[in-house]
């Protein structure tokens, strides 16, 4: 009964189980059925990094999961009533506690970002920048990172006098490209002292502070502030203190870019696979958490859009890691490049079903004099 009911399931997207198309999953282990039926999200994880099934595409299988509406896209559970109830009784820790307190931030920064170095190098490029690329005028890779990080700083208005504040954004590269392209002196915090460590060695040129610490014990004032893809580690309940700190940071007329991974809808949860193997205690928000965390602190100047790029940007992340792993794979096991596929694959999969955005804000002080007009 179980493996008919998933069957029937997936036949709604057109996915036939054991079939030939590329998005058809071959299961491998029968197991795959009741682990689907009581846990699905990170169950069609697991059981994927598990060897329970494979697919040729599994970017275009997992796309077809979201835009059929297979499961709920807020939640990402199945729309079934006892995979739906085991993911509420999950629900109920974020909303009788803060997770992200400033010892839990520590833990959970550790968790994903002092992963060995030779990962991330593979996946990234030589920039390292692990945060959305921009392709509307790039033809190669390099070009699109170069672009974003060019617009970043145009939106910004950057001048060779001004002092910038880089929160958490990762990797070094952000700050070192401000400091050395436009003469800026940016003070970089993180809670990674893998990053520190790296960062201290190709910033020692630069004009560039690095700082091991929490958003939360910034007192310094600055001309401009970035926050790039930093956001959703923050949590729901901390949004208005965020944003209360980094207004008292930021100069009467200076400008704020926050650029994030959100949903359309408001939740105060992530997926249940990403909690658990690489983000714990992260949530991507919508525009709505962010308008509310902002209001007697900022007004917003610009809105864009990056969610095509970011499609673009995991792909090319995926081609460069497979790419990559001959040089890399002693230091990990065949389950982990499983899992870091997925990682990869699923992303622009959400993308492409518009289940998650890639967005990038400027904010400026209600109270500011600074008539902000992008030209880009």
């Amino acid at each position: 009964m179980i493996k008919n009911t998933i069957t029937a399931i997936f036949k709604k997207a057109g996915i036939t189980i054991n079939w030939d198309k590329t998005y058809d999953i071959q299961v491998l282990n029968n197991k795959f059925y009741l682990k689907l039926f009581l846990f699905w999200t990170i169950a069609l994880w697991e059981s994927y990094v598990d060897w329970y099934w494979e697919v040729k595409k599994l970017d275009k299988f997992i796309y077809k999961v979201l835009k059929w509406w297979l499961v709920n896209t807020k939640t990402y559970e199945l729309k079934h009533f006892w995979s739906s109830f085991l993911n509420k009784l999950r629900l109920i820790t974020p909303l009788l506690k803060n997770p992200q307190s400033k010892k839990r931030a520590k833990n959970d920064v550790w968790y994903h970002y002092n992963l060995w170095n030779d990962l991330f190098e593979a996946t990234l490029g030589k920039t390292m920048n692990y945060t959305c690329w921009y392709f509307k005028n790039a033809k190669t890779l390099d070009k699109a990172q170069k672009d974003k990080m060019d617009l970043v700083c145009q939106k910004l208005y950057l001048k060779p006098w001004m002092k910038v504040l880089d929160i958490g954004c990762w990797w070094w590269w952000l700050a070192k490209f401000m400091a050395d392209n436009y003469k800026v002196k940016v003070v970089w915090i993180t809670l990674s002292k893998n990053q520190y460590k790296y960062a201290k060695k190709y910033c020692k040129d630069s004009n560039v502070k690095i700082i091991l610490q929490d958003y939360r014990d910034l007192k310094w004032k600055f001309d401009r502030i970035t926050s790039i893809e930093m956001i959703e580690h923050v949590w729901p309940k901390n949004l208005n203190k965020f944003m209360n700190i980094t207004n008292k940071c930021l100069k009467k007329d200076g400008l704020m870019l926050l650029q994030f991974d959100g949903k359309s809808q408001s939740i105060n949860w992530n997926d249940a696979f990403i909690e658990k193997y690489l983000f714990p205690w992260t949530v991507t928000p919508s525009i709505k958490q962010i308008a509310s965390s902002i209001e007697w602190f900022f007004s917003i100047v610009d809105l864009h859009d990056f969610t095509e790029d970011y499609h673009k940007t995991m792909i090319a992340w995926h081609k460069n890691f497979t790419k990559n792993w001959s040089k890399i794979k002693n230091n990990y096991d065949k389950r982990f490049f499983r899992l870091w596929e997925f990682y990869l694959l699923s992303c622009p999969a959400t993308a492409l079903a518009k289940t998650q955005h890639l967005r990038q804000i400027v904010f400026q002080k209600e109270n500011s004099t600074f008539q902000y007009i992008r030209e880009n």
